[in-house]
């Protein structure tokens, strides 16, 4: 617990590191999971914590991929009223506590997949996106074939391969929690 005192927002950051790099088998399920978990306007997370209850300004989680070595850490953060944090605090592990245990639904994972290789088309139309995608492929000795790969990995991904890699890798005991705000406790 970080105090930041008069500040009107507070902020929740949580983190997890993950045994995984981008080119290994579990990448696309793992990125699904996450996608439908907390990075999207329609995961779990934000409908949740920001649409239904109100209780966030914003909600969502990702995951920063490393290229180099299985070490990928999941990151989830909100940023909310101060006084909403042990609500924000178990609404959260409430909905990370339901994805585990009843999974995603097969019209979920349908939604994810065509938005997630929607947005990733859409990225790779911008010359910024394209420019830093050369470079990293150049160093990493790869080609923009990765790109049809990893889109066509995430197309295939199975709702069991998805739910599989969830409750592999998003392990709410490791968690770690940080708190900054105003809090009047």
């Amino acid at each position: 617990m970080l105090p930041t005192p008069d500040k009107q927002n507070a902020h929740m950051a949580v983190f997890l590191p993950v045994p995984l790099m981008d080119s290994d088998p579990d990448y696309a399920p793992l990125t699904l999971a996450n996608h439908l978990l907390g990075g999207g306007g329609s995961s779990r997370l934000w409908v949740r914590i920001r649409e239904k209850e109100g209780l966030s300004y914003g909600v969502y989680s990702y995951l920063a991929w490393n290229q180099d070595e299985r070490n990928s850490p999941w990151q989830a953060q909100a940023i909310f009223a101060p006084q909403n944090r042990p609500k924000v605090e178990a609404a959260f592990r409430e909905e990370v506590a339901r994805a585990l245990q009843e999974g995603f639904t097969a019209t979920e994972l349908q939604e994810a997949q065509r938005g997630l290789i929607s947005a990733r088309r859409l990225s790779r139309a911008q010359d910024a996106r394209l420019a830093a995608g050369l470079a990293s492929n150049l160093r990493l000795d790869r080609t923009f074939a990765i790109s049809q790969q990893v889109d066509d990995a995430i197309a295939a991904a199975t709702l069991e391969q998805v739910n599989a890699a969830l409750r592999k890798y998003i392990r709410p005991e490791a968690f770690v929690y940080g708190f900054g705000g105003d809090f009047k406790e």
